[in-house]
């Protein structure tokens, strides 16, 4: 299995990244949450990489690979199929 990491950018008083971030711990998933609080041109940088224009914005690397996932949503259909891929 590849080395997984998963990143994540946040603002404290969000909810869905709040509930994201708690996914990640239930699940023992290594990751680094970048809150975004006091960067608001950082986030809009991107957010325009990734094209997303919400938070969380979640990324996975693995290994030299990064893959977009998206946001809490999309975050818990992903370990979803990939603990049926397991």
């Amino acid at each position: 299995m590849a080395n997984q990491h998963y990143y994540l950018w946040v603002k404290s008083q969000c909810p869905f990244c709040v509930e994201a971030q708690s996914e990640l711990l239930q699940q023992i998933k290594s990751h680094t949450v970048h809150v975004m609080d006091e960067k608001p041109e950082e986030l809009e940088e991107v957010k325009k990489l990734w094209n997303h224009p919400t938070v969380p914005l979640i990324v996975l690397q693995e290994d030299d690979e990064e893959t977009f996932i998206g946001g809490c949503t999309d975050l818990k259909e992903w370990l979803k199929n990939e603990e049926k891929s397991d």
